[in-house]
């Protein structure tokens, strides 16, 4: 492979390259919202991610947003990921477990609730409700460095 030639371009143009438009302001609207999560199937973890009008689901730089519902009488399996959540809790309660520190802690509605990046956690909902959790995560940013991983202990372990 032949070794090319580099050129030089003024700062000025070097900047241009890397603005970004400014963005323009997006409402979802809850009962549009709430609907599409009551006809949508709650997989185990991750069930209705928001988007912009443009198809991203960058919804500030950076940071993805998400609805994640844990099914009455459901929970999830402990994993940890590279990605941290900040979660708001919307609707239901439930229990959080951080297996690292063997905490467990209550949910409910309005609480704000952070699991950092590779914190080994699950979630229990024994309620006869959903669970609701409107989920920002940094999934955007960590793709971009190709640094998305994930580990789920085998079971038992």
């Amino acid at each position: 492979m032949p070794i090319g030639s580099g050129s030089q371009f003024p700062y000025s143009d070097f900047k241009k390259r890397y603005d970004t438009p400014l963005p323009e302001p997006v409402v979802w609207r809850w009962a549009d919202t709430s609907g599409r999560l009551g006809d949508t199937e709650h997989p185990e973890r991750g069930t209705l991610a928001l988007s912009l009008p443009n198809g991203s689901a960058e919804i500030i730089r950076d940071v993805a947003v998400a609805y994640q519902v844990i099914s009455a009488g459901k929970n999830t399996t402990p994993h940890a990921h590279t990605w941290y959540h900040l979660f708001v809790v919307q609707a239901g309660t439930g229990t959080v477990t951080f297996h690292d520190t063997s905490e467990t802690t209550d949910l409910n509605p309005g609480d704000l609730l952070l699991v950092p990046a590779w914190s080994l956690h699950h979630f229990n909902n024994p309620t006869s409700q959903n669970l609701v959790l409107l989920n920002l995560m940094n999934i955007p940013l960590l793709a971009q460095l190709g640094n998305l991983a994930s580990r789920q202990p085998e079971p038992g372990a």
